[in-house]
Formats: C-alpha cells, sequence, structure tokens
C-alpha cells in the first residue's frame, strides 16, 4: 500500500445557465419529495440522515483486518500532515479555494470520514469523503474511464430519470440535453498525478429519514465524473464538500448540517452520522465561526488540564492580518495541530501528571510525537480531562481516548502535534477528528455559530 494520500481536489469550474428540471416522481409512501425552496412547508421538517464511515471500519469495503496500530497512526500522521500543509497552503494565497494540487489522493489515508449518498431514480448509493473544506459534491459516473478501482455500482446517469446537464446557455425546454461541446466541465487534479474530470450536472439525492422512511432532494448540482486516473486504490466514488459556498452540498441542502462521531478506535461502530438541512442537531454549546478561504475557523481562548488553566498569552489563537494564526475545526485531519509552544506547554504538564511512572519512548520516524510506554484504557484511568475553551463559553473535552493514541501495545502517544511538524513556521491550528470524538458538532451557516454536544451518537440514531 502506498503513502498516505489526501482527499482533496482542485476543482476547475466553469458554468454559467443551466437547463432546468423540477420533475420528481414518488414511488412509495414513506418517500417525499421537498424542492429547494425556502418556506416548502410549516411541517417540522424530517431529518436527512446518511450512516458515516471510517476507513478503518468494519464497514468499509475495503477494511484491512490485518493492519496494525502502528500502521493506522503513522498513516493517520501522514494524513494529517498532508492535509495541514494544504490548509497552509490556501492560508497563504499560494493555492486558490478550489486548488488541491499540492494535494494527494485520498487513498489509503488515516481514518477519513466517508458518507453513504444515494443518487438519481432509482437511487445508487455512493460511499463518498465528507470534507468540511470542500466546496462540491461529485462522484464517479458510468460509462467511466480507468474507474475499476470504484466502490459498489457506479452511478449511471442514463438509467436515471432525474438526471440534468448544466449547459453553458439555455437549453429551451425542462429536461433537455446540453450539445457535447456546451457541457460544463469540471477537471481534478492530486499531487500524485491522479485526477478525475466530467461534466456538472444537477440531480436527485435520497436520505433516509428518522421514521424509517426516505426523502428526495431534487435539483443538486454535483460533478459527474467520467475520467478517472488514480496510482493507488482509492477508497472512495467521491467527494462530499461541506464548506460555506454556494455549491457545497451544505448551502445546497439548508444551510445546516452536524455530524456525530463516537470512538474511531471502534472499528464496528454503526452509529456515527451526518444530518443535512433544517432537520440537523445544533444542540449544546455555541461559539461563532468565521469562513475563511472556504475553512472554519473558531475563536479559542484557552486550554486546560483537569482543573488547571494552561498560561498561553490570548494573542496566541489570533487570525493574523495575513491571515495566519487562528483555528480551523476540520473533518479532513486526524490529529489535532497546536502552535509549538503550546504544544509543548501541554506536553510540559502531561509529563507533571504522569509523574515518573511511565518512561518517555522516542519515535525515530516522528521525534515529536510525544510517547511513553503504558496502555491507555488501563494506566490512565483518572487522567483529567483536557479542555478547549472557545469564545461564548464553549467548550470541548477530551478524555484519553481523544487526547492519546494506542501506537502499540505497549506504547501511547499524544494526540495533538506541533505545527511546525508540517515543515512551516507556527501558523493556524487545526482540530482534526481525534479531538471531536464523542461529539455531534452542528453547523449553522446563515448565522455562523458552530454547536459543541459531548454525547452518545447512538442516542441521536433513533
Amino acid at each position: 500500500m502506498a503513502l498516505v494520500h489526501e482527499t482533496l481536489i482542485l476543482l476547475l469550474l466553469t458554468f454559467s445557465t443551466w437547463c432546468f428540471s423540477t420533475s420528481i416522481s414518488t414511488n412509495s409512501s414513506t418517500t417525499t419529495s421537498l424542492a429547494k425552496l425556502p418556506n416548502a412547508t410549516t411541517a417540522k421538517p424530517k431529518r436527512l440522515v446518511t450512516k458515516l464511515i471510517h476507513q478503518r471500519s468494519v464497514h468499509h469495503p475495503h477494511y484491512n483486518q490485518s493492519e496494525t496500530a502502528k500502521e493506522r497512526i503513522e498513516l493517520d500522521i501522514q494524513h494529517s500532515i498532508a492535509r495541514v500543509t494544504y490548509l497552509h497552503a490556501r492560508i497563504e494565497g499560494t493555492m486558490a479555494a478550489n486548488d488541491h494540487r499540492t494535494q494527494l489522493s485520498p487513498s489509503s489515508s488515516g481514518r477519513t470520514i466517508m458518507a453513504n449518498i444515494s443518487v438519481g431514480q432509482p437511487p445508487t448509493p455512493q460511499l463518498v469523503v465528507m470534507d468540511t473544506a470542500s466546496e462540491i459534491f461529485w462522484i464517479m459516473c458510468n460509462p467511466c474511464s480507468n474507474c475499476d478501482q470504484h466502490l459498489g455500482q457506479l452511478f449511471d446517469p442514463s438509467k436515471s430519470s432525474t438526471y440534468t446537464q448544466l449547459c453553458r446557455t439555455p437549453c429551451g425546454f425542462r429536461g433537455c440535453n446540453c450539445h457535447p461541446l456546451d457541457r460544463s466541465p469540471f477537471s481534478i487534479t492530486y499531487a500524485d498525478n491522479s485526477s478525475a474530470s466530467g461534466t456538472l450536472a444537477y440531480e436527485t439525492l435520497v436520505f433516509e429519514t428518522s421514521d424509517e422512511g426516505s426523502i428526495q432532494i431534487p435539483n443538486i448540482e454535483f460533478g459527474c465524473g467520467r475520467d478517472i486516473v488514480y496510482n493507488n486504490d482509492p477508497g472512495y466514488n467521491g467527494i462530499l464538500g461541506l464548506n460555506n459556498a454556494p455549491m457545497s452540498l451544505a448551502s445546497q441542502i439548508g444551510h445546516k448540517f452536524s455530524y456525530c462521531i463516537g470512538s474511531l478506535a471502534d472499528k464496528s461502530s454503526n452509529y456515527n452520522q451526518l444530518i443535512l438541512g433544517e432537520g440537523a442537531d445544533l444542540e449544546g454549546y455555541p461559539t461563532h465561526f468565521q469562513a475563511l478561504r472556504g475553512m472554519y475557523y473558531i475563536t479559542m481562548e484557552g486550554i486546560s488540564i483537569g482543573e488547571r488553566r494552561l498560561d498561553i498569552a490570548p494573542a496566541t489563537f489570533e487570525i493574523k492580518e495575513n491571515g495566519a494564526g487562528g483555528v480551523i475545526i476540520d473533518t479532513g485531519s486526524t490529529l489535532t495541530y497546536l502552535p509549538d509552544d503550546v504544544q509543548n506547554l501541554l506536553y510540559k504538564e502531561v509529563r507533571n501528571i504522569l509523574g515518573g511512572s511511565f518512561r518517555k519512548v522516542i519515535i525515530e520516524t516522528y521525534p515529536w510525537l510525544y510517547c511513553h510506554l503504558g496502555v491507555v484504557s488501563r494506566d490512565l484511568v483518572g487522567f483529567p480531562v483536557v479542555t478547549f475553551h472557545f469564545a461564548q463559553g464553549a467548550d470541548l473535552a477530551l478524555d484519553t481516548g481523544s487526547f492519546f493514541e494506542q501506537l502499540t501495545d505497549s506504547v501511547f502517544c499524544m494526540a495533538i502535534g506541533p505545527v511546525s511538524a508540517t515543515g512551516l513556521d507556527n501558523r493556524s491550528s487545526v482540530i482534526g477528528l481525534l479531538a471531536q470524538q464523542s461529539y455531534n458538532v452542528g453547523y449553522d451557516l446563515v448565522n455562523q455559530i458552530v454547536y459543541f454536544q459531548r454525547i452518545d451518537c447512538q442516542l441521536l440514531s433513533g
């Protein structure tokens, strides 16, 4: 298996006007069609739910049963470093929001979160990467060149009654097709020379609802990939963009979404979920976010271990005039990265708590990774909670399962890295997936609020 590859994409999009089709059929009493119009109904909206898995889950088609914990964490680290490097390139302006050429493809990456989205009529399930820093939803489409390693059945537009091409000039009638030269293209290129290209179109997405029915969302703009080139097993069929850009799925469906991530160490968990639209769970501690360069920034005010507040200068996490600094909450990175002095201060406090009971272990490949002999579940019972404090009183509490990772049977490591580990100077901090475990995280794009609710995801799955 090749080195980790990241899930970020170069989207070269050109489009103007489009041909419009609104014909949606209801096939059963448990299926509903919602137009993408405000105030279409005064009834409480049904929850649009999709299950989430990660690439190390037993539910993933490419689950590797023989993978060791050490191999998994090494992939997590490589994946996270590539992700943070990419985010910083966006911040510095050396890469546009839709330019992902410095990134690697998502194949064999860390515990990337994936959603199962059903597309078209009849619906075809597609396993796609959930990405809060991506601005488009795209999938592989049949016929497709070089798509032999796709997951499950490819989406075939010719067999869907709700597929509508996006044309550069008006078609003139509903359901029309574009002239081949008039189709709106998109193109995606990766640093490892993997790529995807195709055309933009509109389609119906089908979601499960909390009452065991389903609901159709028509006229979703997406990229239909026809020519895919990849050098490794991708482990996905597309990308589900959830930033605040107009073409993201979050913006197209209600400007709200929430995801609940349980324990990433639980490979068999079936309760991780994504909810889109008005039914999203916006509960818990709220804090405002800023959407900059397609990323969600939140204001961190401090860090505590137990009752002890670390002595961190107030300006440490501020966004600088040049765009550096600040704290990004992200689904693309597995680990969390903080400024070097903050990570060192955090580790110093950890060492004081551990005392001399745990021998330090140096990992030659990653000397910045703070590791010790021991077993988290056995030796760190009673270790105090690490809390990230945000503006408006919001907290994100990390227990031992979120703050540490078991590298081998006898070595555990702190799952917080220094930003310098990416090869960059102290820049923006990134809060990764491990820190978001056991939380439902909700996004209100209109009011620019993120909600943190500590909860067992199983309680939200009913």
